[in-house]
């Protein structure tokens, strides 16, 4: 039986240092013979792709919140849904008045405001603004050390119809951040629509995670797994808690498939 298992990156896939030990690579590259496996993350197109290139498997992927499905092997956005000009235009204008930092993500770039991190971002200004807010914006994320400031502005966006707050930080990190995306888009979403894309059955597909974000993917999978450092919320809905990202979680669950 082939399965699509979709996979979180970030205190999931990855251990807390960063790393994704040898044993995780190897597991993953035993069950691509017979599966599909697909990254599944908040993260941008080209950083998902970097994390998927690293345990060979970059024939699909799911980023930005669900709100993309890249088809790697022929290049091309098979989904995509993306956020109204205003909200995006309301964010910037109201965000510069608070000094929060915000990522703004269309097609494979980033639009950054303050500072750039990569060769992958570009700083937004005034100056450019008006005219890299119209492209296609996917995702924007607000991350700022300032954490009351955030929390205050995560409340007040609450109340906008036409996009859904993600809220996958902790109050143990330095910053503080959630993500903007379109109200009907989600990680459980994409899982179906890839799904579909790939003619295989919903009961057939395994979604992996651990954050408040991955709720979606473990409620729509047909077996949700989440690793012993999830959330409490994300274990409600899980059928299967396997071990931490510390300690191989992914393939200690995936072993079992082999």
């Amino acid at each position: 039986m082939k399965h699509l298992i979709a996979i979180d990156i970030d205190g999931t896939l990855r251990r807390s240092d960063g790393t994704i030990s040898y044993k995780t690579k190897e597991i993953i590259s035993k069950v691509l013979k017979d599966n599909i496996v697909v990254i599944c993350t908040a993260r941008p197109r080209y950083y998902t792709l970097k994390v998927s290139s690293e345990v060979g498997a970059i024939d699909y992927l799911i980023s930005s919140n669900g709100t993309e499905i890249y088809d790697n092997i022929n290049k091309k956005v098979i989904y995509s849904e993306y956020l109204p000009v205003e909200i995006c235009t309301k964010v910037y204008e109201d965000t510069k008045k608070l000094s929060l930092r915000t990522v703004f993500v269309s097609e494979n770039t980033e639009y950054v405001t303050r500072f750039t991190r990569n060769d992958s971002q570009v700083l937004l200004e005034d100056k450019n603004a008006e005219v890299l807010l119209k492209r296609n914006i996917k995702q924007i994320m607000i991350i700022d050390k300032d954490k009351e400031a955030v929390k205050e502005y995560q409340k007040e966006l609450q109340k906008e119809k036409e996009i859904a707050l993600v809220d996958s930080s902790r109050n143990d990190k330095e910053e503080m951040w959630f993500s903007i995306i379109s109200s009907i888009s989600s990680k459980g979403n994409a899982l179906k629509i890839l799904a579909d894309y790939l003619n295989i059955p919903l009961k057939d597909t395994i979604a992996i995670g651990n954050d408040n974000n991955d709720i979606s993917m473990i409620k729509t999978a047909g077996v949700g797994v989440a690793v012993e450092n999830a959330t409490v919320d994300l274990k409600k809905y899980a059928n299967i808690i396997t071990d931490s990202n510390d300690l191989d979680g992914v393939a200690h669950y995936l072993e079992t498939l082999i």
